[in-house]
């Protein structure tokens, strides 16, 4: 006779079709448990815009909301009846009320996967500043479990501070679908794009709103401008509110005519971009980039990357092994790793190679998610009895 799955909860701040690592992450681990015979419900922020939504995805209003954040109360009643939940920290205003149902309903199961240290400048990281310190260790410690995507960012996390949590860090690397990214060239989709197909072609994926003002855009535009008498092509793939003025930057820089901003492309193309490209720039400046997805694909599709030299990205880009790390905000070793990229095409297939070779051994989706099980049931069967402070 089979088993009974539990029903689980994922509680996100965002979620597809909002771009973002982790509303990415929840998406993947909600569709695969399902897959696998669990009751998986996500709750997440409500905005404007109307999604068609499986009745498994619970769009929350919020009283208040701010960014990708937003308080939501009834978030405590909505968690009654679910064996575990999985929050999806940083959500601020979705956290709260989730530990506030933990407290109370002892037995229910709480996992968190802690994506990244909040950061920012003025008011907002004034109140990130706050709530690192007064109620973050309130959050934590009532956490049956936490997970982390690399030893590497949670060793210097604000995690690492709060007495009592590391021993129940586990590491729990995020995956990518080796299926849908594979190696490959799609010359005839570049063609369509209006790209040229007979000079080394770059590419940048990322949110070019304010919520992911730390990507690094403006260095790498800078850095282009110390490359400009080399022929290439770079292809910036995303969309926001940042986007107009991301553009008007190239078309006062040298290098206006050699760089393609293609929006926000379908899911289903998006594999096709990577394979129109010789290798990936991921210049992320702060903390808040903890991971890389998109380096994954990268990887997956068989291309190398340059990234920035950030604790948790460099377990994803190996230097000298699947690409090129270079310190953050540092536009001379940036433009020097592409220059030496796009000159050397064997290094270029090497790297590329071994980034692929590297995803099929680490970031296969399917044991990582076996993994997530093994940690839900290790959960369930504990019943926790700690006795929280």
């Amino acid at each position: 006779m089979t088993a009974i799955k539990p029903k689980v909860a994922h509680v996100v701040c965002t979620y597809p079709p909002y771009r973002g690592g982790m509303g990415n992450v929840a998406f993947e681990y909600t569709e695969r448990l399902r897959e696998r015979g669990y009751n998986v419900h996500v709750f997440t922020t409500k905005h404007n815009a109307e999604v068609e939504d499986p009745e498994y995805i619970h769009r929350v209003p919020s009283i208040v909301h701010i960014g990708n954040a937003g308080v939501m109360p009834s978030l405590f009643q909505r968690l009654i009846g679910f064996d575990l939940v999985h929050l999806h920290y940083p959500f601020f205003g979705g956290a709260e009320p989730t530990i506030v149902r933990k407290t109370i309903s002892k037995d229910q199961g709480l996992v968190m996967t802690y994506h990244m240290d909040a950061t920012a400048n003025g008011m907002r990281g004034a109140l990130f500043g706050a709530h690192r310190r007064v109620i973050l260790p309130w959050l934590v410690n009532r956490a049956d479990r936490i997970l982390a995507s690399s030893q590497d960012y949670i060793d210097g996390s604000t995690i690492s501070e709060i007495p009592s949590a590391m021993n129940r860090v586990e590491i729990h690397p995020f995956g990518i679908d080796l299926n849908r990214f594979r190696v490959g060239r799609d010359d005839l989709f570049k063609q369509r794009l209006g790209i040229q197909t007979d000079v080394p072609t770059m590419l940048f994926v990322g949110g070019l709103d304010s919520a992911h003002h730390f990507k690094g855009v403006s260095v790498l535009f800078e850095a282009l401008e110390l490359i400009d008498s080399l022929p290439w092509e770079m292809m910036i793939v995303g969309d926001g509110n940042l986007r107009a003025s991301y553009e008007s930057m190239i078309r006062r820089s040298s290098c206006r005519d050699k760089v393609h901003f293609l929006g926000s492309v379908a899911d289903r193309d998006l594999p096709k971009i990577y394979r129109c490209a010789d290798f990936h720039i991921f210049p992320s400046t702060r903390r808040a980039e903890a991971f890389g997805l998109v380096a994954l694909e990268a990887a997956a599709s068989g291309i190398p990357t340059i990234a920035s030299n950030l604790p948790g990205v460099r377990t994803v880009v190996l230097d000298g092994n699947t690409g090129l790390l270079v310190p953050p905000e540092n536009v001379l070793e940036l433009a020097n790793a592409m220059r030496l990229l796009l000159t050397q095409s064997e290094l270029r297939q090497k790297l590329g190679q071994s980034a692929r070779l590297n995803a099929e051994a680490y970031f296969d989706w399917d044991p990582l998610i076996t993994k997530l099980e093994e940690t839900y049931r290790s959960v369930l069967e504990q019943k926790s009895s700690r006795e929280y402070v």
